[in-house]
């Protein structure tokens, strides 16, 4: 006798199913607003890409240090090396941990890491699954760079266009990032809970994933796939106030990292 296949419950997003159309509205937003100052075609579209992976793992980060405020009074609840603040040798601070990488890279019981959707979308677009590289092991030569002071920049390889620091880059676009995550609903639409900021980094995935299609024609996917995630872990570990000043106070403390965010500090001063 054979037995009927069991059928899986769908993997939804964690914003579904009530928050589906702030959602989409959302990433629509995000994408407009990047195409709209970096073009898809021709010599700007390395930009984009470097751009948008810039923005998944700054978001990246932002989750982790709202969850790591979270939990600074419970760090029985916060396993060894989730959110480490570490400094290079010329005295730069870059963040490194479980926490700041668990959006970007399979593992970590993250279900809509970043690498997923990169490799999907390059993969539909021709690249064949023995073509990508070690993204574990990019992070690795990342944060190596970072201790010896050589980090912020991406690695120059064949393919390649000389392309701007993702923290440059998230100086002008991160706050524009931030209002599409944040957005109020049309008035014409019925209203749905906020996405809250561990939604952040899957949203701008999915924007991504997006684009690796979008520039395909310019980009080969393979390089296009690689200029994300390099960007995303890049911009995972700057420190906050390179892109971000003012919102995060981070600091060495007894009991672990200790992690302000300074408009909840001013609000609960006032």
């Amino acid at each position: 006798m054979s037995l009927a296949p069991v059928a899986r419950p769908e993997l939804r997003f964690p914003w579904e199913p009530e928050s589906v159309n702030r959602a989409n509205l959302a990433t629509a937003a995000l994408r407009q607003i990047l195409l709209q100052k970096i073009p898809a075609h021709g010599a700007h579209a390395q930009s984009l890409l470097v751009a948008i992976g810039a923005i998944v793992g700054f978001a990246a980060q932002n989750a982790a240090l709202e969850q790591g405020e979270l939990l600074a009074s419970r760090r029985d609840l916060v396993g060894p090396e989730s959110l480490i603040l570490r400094q290079t040798k010329d005295g730069r601070r870059f963040l490194a941990g479980r926490w700041v990488n668990a959006p970007l890279l399979l593992g970590y019981g993250h279900g809509f890491p970043l690498q997923r959707f990169v490799v999907q979308a390059a993969a539909a677009a021709g690249v064949n699954r023995t073509e990508f590289g070690d993204y574990w092991e990019l992070e690795r030569r990342i944060a190596k760079d970072a201790m010896e002071g050589e980090f912020g920049q991406l690695e120059a390889s064949e393919g390649r266009e000389t392309l701007a620091r993702p923290q440059d880059l998230l100086r002008v676009l991160w706050p524009i990032a931030r209002r599409a995550f944040t957005a109020p609903m049309p008035m014409e639409s019925a209203d749905e809970p906020m996405l809250n900021e561990a939604h952040w980094p899957v949203l701008a995935s999915l924007v991504a994933a997006r684009l690796i299609g979008q520039t395909v024609e310019s980009v080969p996917p393979r390089i296009a796939a690689g200029l994300v995630m390099e960007a995303a872990i890049i911009g995972s570990k700057l420190d906050p106030q390179l892109a971000d000043p003012g919102r995060w106070t981070l600091a060495p403390g007894p009991r672990g990292l200790q992690i302000i965010r300074d408009d909840r500090k001013r609000r609960a001063s006032a």
